[in-house]
């Protein structure tokens, strides 16, 4: 081992380097964990054997959806679950869907008036979204009455300058409404970059529409998905709209996406398609970026590790193999030793017996 000795020095820095390594992986895991929007399919599956991928369509800004296209494509989503024998889950229901556009309404209380970038809701968006409850409820695309809207704290303040607010009314674009609840934005450090100064209001999108004739921007959807990339394939082939881009959320943070990631760092910055992404996607895609840094710098603190290890194997690898085998050849000898000769005192003894 006296080469060993001589090159104490390599051994510390690569213990260093692997700690490092270490330390990036750690990095990856908490970064990856940071926002609960990405661990909807795993919510959705709950203790269901069938596995479920979270898909989520982002529409550029000229080629936005109607309610007609989303609800025409759930037909089309129920009948592939037909063909592929997929059956209902525990729940009764055996996929989800939202989806929501985002457009300028002018929003009245006594302090006063002001414009706000409203969220139309549809479908079951506060199961894919679920920030925390300050007080009063969530609303639903469901809902019997539709004139509920949800504020977040910060608009609440600025509205009515106090945020237990739920029940009193306010009027959009002239409209009379009442708030259902109050949330508490997201605080963690993605979505705190990633939140606009004017947002803050959600509201039924069939309302929202009536008001704004905005159309729909962002669809997401839980599906069964029996074999990896048929829920995606499923989307790319029938999704109403072609131009949109459609993403697998709950593979985020897999090798091959992270991969992809790092290959177009910097330019994926850039867009040119019209699409604008909600606060929530941003958030994800910086989470992505994080984690692609962390990815890449693990991978070069092992890469000096690893060779080292590998000239150390090849120097003392062979010497170590055949002590092993000499070891395990020593072994195995006295075994067999030990049961012929447990053989012998049994034969012995019955011999003793018989006499």
């Amino acid at each position: 081992m006296d080469w060993i000795r001589q090159h104490k020095k390599l051994f510390i820095l690569n213990l260093v380097l692997v700690f490092l390594s270490f330390l990036c992986f750690f990095g990856f895991q908490t970064v990856s964990k940071t926002l609960d929007y990405i661990n909807s399919a795993e919510r959705w599956a709950g203790k269901s054997d069938i596995s479920y991928s979270h898909i989520a369509c982002f529409m550029p800004v000229n080629y936005k959806i109607d309610e007609n296209s989303v609800y025409s494509f759930k037909q089309t989503v129920d009948s592939k679950m037909v063909e592929a024998s997929i059956e209902s889950s525990e729940n009764g229901n055996l996929w989800n869907f939202a989806y929501c556009g985002n457009g300028i309404v002018t929003v009245s209380t006594e302090r006063g008036s002001a414009e706000v970038c409203a969220i139309g809701i549809g479908g079951d968006f506060f199961f894919f979204h679920q920030p925390v409850l300050y007080c009063g409820n969530y609303i639903s695309g469901n809902d019997l009455m539709q004139d509920g809207v949800v504020l977040d704290k910060d608009l609440a303040w600025k509205l009515f300058g106090a945020t237990d607010v739920a029940g009193m009314e306010l009027l959009i674009n002239g409209n009379r409404y009442y708030v259902a609840g109050v949330i508490e934005a997201d605080d963690d450090f993605a979505s705190s970059k990633a939140k606009t100064a004017s947002g803050g209001l959600y509201m039924s999108y069939s309302k929202f529409f009536e008001l704004t004739d905005e159309g729909i921007d962002c669809y997401e959807a839980v599906v069964p998905s029996p074999v990896s990339g048929f829920a995606e394939n499923l989307f790319k082939e029938s999704f109403p709209q072609k131009n949109c881009e459609i993403i697998e959320v709950n593979k985020r943070y897999g090798i091959k996406n992270m991969f992809g990631v790092i290959t177009s760092f910097g330019t994926r910055s850039m867009r040119t398609d019209g699409i604008i992404f909600p606060e929530w996607e941003n958030a994800a895609r910086l989470t992505e970026d994080y984690c692609a840094v962390f990815l890449v710098f693990m991978l070069l603190f092992l890469v000096f590790p690893v060779i080292f290890g590998f000239i150390v194997f090849r120097r003392y690898g062979k010497i170590g193999l055949n002590k092993f085998w000499v070891f395990a050849k020593e072994k195995a000898e006295k075994i067999y030793d030990d049961h012929n000769r447990k053989i012998y005192e049994r034969n012995l003894r019955e011999k003793e017996n018989r006499n």
